[in-house]
């Protein structure tokens, strides 16, 4: 058995040989010590096995004798491996694929975030790049004590934070606070933010410093942060509540006569980008000058809620040019009362509009609108209540 192993290994022919007198073949492989085996005898030739390295001695020893040789079968492994030859890339690439795969499963391919309702998961993920966790990061150098820690501190907002990396993925869980509201005790005032005429107070803490049908103006006091007691001591607090009051504004805006817009004066040009574990390669030769409108489109390829940590981002520039046009007393008359309208949606949504007067005049440059509300609304503001001691 170790014999045939030798032989299989190093490889060894069948071959024929046929001619004058081959046996005298056999006597000349034995002078030059060559080993072989399985000697037959069919009609007028033999076959004989020899191994592969002294089959290629054959045509020397052989020398001028008339005889012929003639391959019959092939054994052992030199030449299975022949028959395989065209096929080395293969091997290599299926070699390469794996090793790739094992160097690549020791970085961070996917960030996932649960847990967040009221923060965005874009802020959290900002926070996580900040940290040093984002896609391309080595898994071995993400310390998951010290990260949870840091990220609690970069986002008020959570209280309690940790990052779990199963495989290629590193999931972020974090449980938000039971409210995003700051519990701020600092004492204030509330004073008036416009002026008015009080009409209704709904207070809740603090002192009371104005009465219904009383004239403010803006920055008065309106609720005092300062208790005091019958004997002489106080106290000082934060204020809250609403205060009502009949307020009036004016808004004015101008539509010119001359107006401007943007105008498309050539073809759309593409620019493509490729991102890879944060590694921008842009797939394109060249700079765009002159001005663009821009559109951006981002394509990520995921599956399963997995996906691959690579982006292709392509954006689209519109070459533009800035028209100057003119339009007559009735366009920018109706232009006026839609940017009023816009302005009104603004500003005054908080408040309710009891009446509104508007104006309109026609001046060299375009047409004024000018509207006077007269609004109900809550004008208390919090100003933050100084307190001075003497030393």
């Amino acid at each position: 058995m170790v014999v045939y192993i030798i032989k299989f290994l190093s490889g060894f022919v069948e071959f024929s040989v046929s001619g004058d007198f081959p046996e005298r073949f056999l006597n000349q492989l034995a002078a030059h010590r060559v080993p072989f085996w399985d000697i037959q005898r069919k009609g007028g030739r033999l076959t004989l096995k020899v191994l592969l390295r002294d089959y290629k001695k054959l045509h020397k020893i052989k020398g001028k004798n008339r005889i012929k040789t003639k391959v019959v079968k092939r054994y052992g492994l030199p030449f299975k491996l022949r028959k395989y030859r065209l096929r080395v890339g293969f091997a290599l690439g299926f070699v390469l694929y794996f090793a790739m795969l094992f160097y690549m499963s020791s970085f961070v391919w996917n960030i996932n975030v649960v847990g967040n309702e009221r923060i965005p998961t874009a802020e959290v993920l900002s926070a996580c790049a900040e940290l040093g966790l984002l896609e391309g990061t080595r898994i071995s150098s993400v310390d998951s004590e010290d990260f949870r820690t840091r990220l609690a501190l970069a986002l008020p907002d959570i209280a309690w934070a940790s990052v779990n990396i199963e495989g290629s993925t590193a999931t972020v869980n974090i449980s938000e606070s039971l409210s995003t509201e700051k519990t701020d005790k600092t004492p204030c005032n509330l004073v008036a933010s416009n002026d008015g005429i009080i009409e209704r107070l709904e207070v809740t803490e603090g002192t009371v410093a104005v009465k219904v049908g009383q004239t403010v103006k803006a920055g008065d006091l309106l609720v005092s942060g300062v208790t005091e007691y019958k004997d002489g001591s106080s106290k000082f607090g934060r204020s809250s509540g609403k205060v009502f009051a009949r307020t009036e504004r004016t808004i004015t805006y101008m539509a010119t006569f001359v107006q401007s817009e943007q105008i498309c004066v050539g073809e759309p040009k593409s620019r493509t980008v490729l991102s890879f574990f944060g590694i921008d390669i842009p797939l394109y030769l060249g700079s765009l000058k002159g001005n663009f409108e821009r559109t951006v489109e981002v394509k990520r390829w995921d599956w399963n809620g997995a996906y691959l940590p690579i982006t292709l981002t392509t954006a689209e520039f519109v070459p533009v040019d800035t028209r100057a046009f003119l339009i007559d007393e009735a366009v920018a008359r109706e232009l006026a009362t839609v940017k009023l309208k816009e302005i009104e949606e603004s500003e005054l949504s908080a408040a309710e509009i009891l009446s509104k007067n508007v104006e309109y005049k026609v001046l060299e440059k375009g047409v004024e609108i000018s509207a006077t509300y007269s609004l109900r609304e809550n004008i208390a503001e919090q100003d933050l209540l100084l307190i001075l001691t003497e030393k």
